[in-house]
């Protein structure tokens, strides 16, 4: 059996297509791999602060108690607990805007919020989907 030069060609175009569409899917099933390991990676970090705020708010309460048992006036204890309130708001911030700016911009698809409350909603909705 001869192989003509027509066949010869279509086979060389079929070999190119087979090395192109493999290279094509490899790449594709390894950047959809990555989106998935950074959207869990993104869900832990979120988990972690959520963690890490309610430990804060505790600390918080307690120092507020030790406070008023303490010989504190009212307007101290309430001025503690203004300047606690801010600090606790801005390491909110800061933990999203660091999160927000660290994360590789391929990937800004998996950060779908600007502030602390649109990351605690998000956290909220990829507990359901898990």
């Amino acid at each position: 059996m001869e192989i003509t030069d027509l066949q010869l060609v279509a086979l060389v175009v079929a070999f190119f297509i087979g090395v192109f569409g493999c290279r094509f899917a490899t790449h594709f099933f390894e950047v959809c791999h990555a989106a998935i390991l950074v959207e869990k990676t993104v869900y832990h970090c979120l988990l972690m602060c959520a963690k890490v705020h309610e430990d804060l708010v505790f600390l918080r309460e307690i120092k507020l108690k030790h406070l008023k048992e303490g010989e504190f006036t009212a307007s101290q204890v309430r001025e503690f607990q203004e300047v606690d309130g801010q600090i606790l708001t801005n390491w909110k911030e800061s933990i999203i805007q660091s999160m927000l700016i660290s994360a590789p911009p391929s990937f800004g698809f998996t950060l779908k919020f600007t502030n602390w409350r649109e990351a605690m909603e998000q956290l909220r909705e990829m507990r359901k989907e898990s």
